[in-house]
């Protein structure tokens, strides 16, 4: 198994590594000799850690321990970041909030941290902010760096909700594996029934548990995902607005053109001009 080392993937002295990743993407299993940050961005998808596959979504922030066995799967749209450290990076009088964030060992869950909507954009201004400083010429920007490493941890610390030891239960582990169901069959009909089979759940428990653990109902989460997913061949492709309807799991371009326009303000049509790649003509 590959082990990632932080001295190796450093570009400078300080102890720190950030890593804007996009998807698609599966990264096999692997190990770092590091703490890792995982906060996700944008999207949804799932990891595993030594073995056991949690959901992650948008304002999610994972703490991956030293020495841990972990991996990802995500969509298409999906966006994460990964922030590497060690304790070296923290002086004396900081070590508490070091541990705070690495007191779990590589064979115990991750720990999780989740951000409302509210502070999502703060955190990423933080992380842009930090990484910026990093890569500065200027004076001394390496300890401004360490200084805005150290207060984006105090911001976490203080703004988020945690849930210490993620519980490893067989409820998350069927769950994941739904999400991650979903996420690669978004082109096809998805329902109740069939993705309660997959999760081994009466499809009434399934409905309840899946709205508990992830916050809305299965139906408007396969339609978010769908809509996040046409965002993107919007953005990127030269699909035709039929096509991408048909890609996305709505089969009837009027329906699509109506649900996407609900939740985006703007038609397909409207929003690749504002933001896309042309559609193509015959």
């Amino acid at each position: 198994m590959r082990e990632f080392k932080l001295e190796e993937l450093c570009k400078n002295e300080l102890p720190l590594v950030i890593q804007k990743l996009h998807g698609p993407s599966h990264q096999f299993a692997h190990r770092h000799n590091a703490v890792e940050l995982v906060y996700i961005e944008h999207g949804s998808g799932w990891c595993a850690v030594n073995g056991i596959v949690h959901p992650m979504l948008t304002g999610d922030l994972y703490v991956i321990p030293v020495g841990a066995t972990h991996e990802y799967c995500c969509e298409k749209n999906f966006s994460y970041i990964n922030l590497l450290f060690n304790e070296s990076i923290f002086r004396e009088d900081e070590l508490e909030l070091f541990r705070s964030f690495a007191g779990q060992t590589a064979d115990k869950m991750p720990d999780k941290y989740t951000f409302g909507p509210d502070l999502q954009k703060k955190i990423i201004s933080r992380i842009d902010e930090l990484q910026t400083e990093l890569c500065s010429p200027l004076p001394l920007h390496l300890q401004r760096g360490r200084i805005l490493f150290i207060e984006l941890l105090i911001f976490i610390f203080r703004n988020t909700v945690h849930a210490p030891g993620i519980c490893a239960s067989h409820a998350q582990r069927q769950l994941g594996r739904v999400l991650s169901y979903i996420t690669d069959h978004l082109d096809s009909k998805l329902s109740l029934q069939h993705l309660s089979e997959i999760s081994g759940y009466q499809p009434d428990y399934f409905g309840r548990l899946f709205r508990k653990e992830i916050g809305v109902g299965i139906s408007e989460y396969i339609c978010s995902r769908r809509i996040e997913r046409a965002c993107y061949e919007l953005e990127t492709a030269k699909k035709s607005i039929d096509e991408i309807a048909q890609e996305t799991g709505f089969f009837d371009t009027s329906y699509f053109i109506k649900i996407f326009k609900r939740n985006c303000g703007l038609t397909p049509a409207q929003y690749r001009r504002k933001h896309g790649t042309p559609e193509k003509t015959e």
